[in-house]
């Protein structure tokens, strides 16, 4: 070999040794593309739970570019769709990972969300059912399954499906989301509340969970709770309805009114809008107020126990006892676990001197709720008025020991004098 080819020789050797030294010194540059990736993925995802579609899908088209339009990063983007609630973009967002691969896991992944979105459980299980042949443990695939058990209401697999995903992803907000909303359909209200904390322990801001926690709860945290769902989301008008209930429970009345007016400017149809203002106006007295809004609400929502119940009461105090009598009925049907309506109405009886009836409305409270203090207490209250104080000293002993609040005070006084 000639000096002249030996230099250059020796020459394209150095310059390839420096240039795999670069490639060894720099093993981030790929990583740092898919960092990248991950935190705009991380980041759209919160976007989507808030509701801001256009930026998070702005985010993960960045973040797809970064995976050279990977399966994955194709995915991610078809979430946008799934949240949008129309079927026709999500299925046509799901070609993009057909033509790249129509037999992979998330191809079919994503058809199944597509049809999830249309509410057709049928279809998404032919492509779940085929995602899972190819992938049983990838984390998206079990959730989506848990999701369409849910919405078939087969409780125990869709439960078994949420426990997988969690096994598979501790961390994963959507499926304690979801566990928290079958929850809901068990009923298992003590399950859908730490389901949906669990929630937001991961994912603090998400105006859904938020929403769905408030409304479990009752005083100073639902209220918290339900203005950062408003805050986060405030044209969402069944959120501002049930922030308007929390103020209205916890005695907040101006507030309340001022919410479920603003809220009836823009929704004028709203039911629960109207019927809940009905029952601020109830509570303030307003009674012809509170008679049209809660007809305007029970006509557009006839099963609203609450709002039966106030309208039977607003018949109470406008001396129409038959009308109150009938309708404290309609709401104990409506809602046939709950002594309330009864006790109600056997108050109203016993108010118009009519005790045979207070009796009867007392007798079915005690049965549905044997030990709550407070229909005991009432049931004795009308055994003593018609005189026989031997059963009433016995109902006013079950009172104190029942649940729930009485005035214990009344009761033990009643109890003295019947010694």
């Amino acid at each position: 070999m000639n000096r002249s080819l030996l230099q250059r020789v020796l020459a394209s050797a150095l310059v390839l040794g420096l240039g795999a030294q670069r490639a060894w010194a720099e093993p981030s540059a790929v990583p740092k593309d898919e960092a990248g990736a991950s935190a705009l993925t991380a980041q759209a995802r919160q976007l989507i739970h808030a509701g801001d579609l256009k930026r998070a899908e702005s985010l993960l088209r960045k973040a797809a570019e970064l995976r050279h339009q990977s399966l994955d990063s194709l995915y991610e983007l078809s979430r946008v769709k799934f949240a949008s609630g129309d079927y026709n973009r999500s299925r046509a967002s799901c070609k993009a990972l057909s033509d790249k691969d129509p037999n992979a896991a998330l191809t079919n992944l994503c058809l199944g969300r597509a049809f999830l979105v249309f509410r057709r459980a049928s279809r998404a299980q032919e492509y779940l059912d085929k995602a899972r042949a190819s992938d049983p443990n990838h984390v998206e695939v079990v959730l989506a399954t848990a999701d369409m058990l849910r919405l078939t209401g087969e409780v125990q697999a869709s439960r078994a499906a949420y426990e997988q995903a969690l096994k598979l992803d501790a961390n994963n907000a959507d499926a304690y989301f979801g566990l928290g909303q079958l929850c809901l359909i068990a009923p298992d209200e003590a399950g859908a509340r730490k389901a949906f904390r669990d929630a937001l322990a991961r994912e603090p801001e998400w105006p859904d969970a938020l929403y769905e926690l408030g409304r479990l709860l009752e005083g100073d945290e639902a209220l918290a709770l339900l203005d950062k769902a408003v805050a986060a989301r405030p044209k969402w008008t069944q959120a501002r309805v049930a922030l308007g209930e929390a103020r209205l429970h916890a005695g907040h009345l101006p507030a309340a009114e001022a919410l479920f007016r603003e809220v009836l400017k823009t929704s004028p149809g709203d039911a629960l809008a109207h019927a809940r203002l009905g029952m601020v106006l109830e509570a303030k007295h307003d009674l012809p107020g509170a008679e049209n809004e809660l007809k305007l609400g029970l006509r557009g929502a006839p099963n609203d126990t609450q709002a039966t119940l106030c309208l039977a009461r607003v018949y109470a105090q406008t001396d129409r006892a038959e009308d109150a009598f009938s309708t404290f009925q309609t709401a104990a049907g409506l809602d046939r676990h709950s002594p309330r309506p009864l006790i109600d109405a056997g108050v109203v009886a016993m108010q118009a001197g009519r005790n045979a009836l207070a009796q009867a409305f007392f007798e079915k409270a005690i049965e549905r709720a044997p030990k709550s203090a407070e229909a005991q207490a009432r049931y004795a209250d009308v055994l003593l008025a018609r005189g026989d104080k031997a059963k009433a000293k016995e109902h006013y002993g079950l009172a104190l020991g029942g649940e729930g609040t009485v005035d214990r005070e009344a009761v033990q006084q009643h109890l003295k004098a019947l010694k």
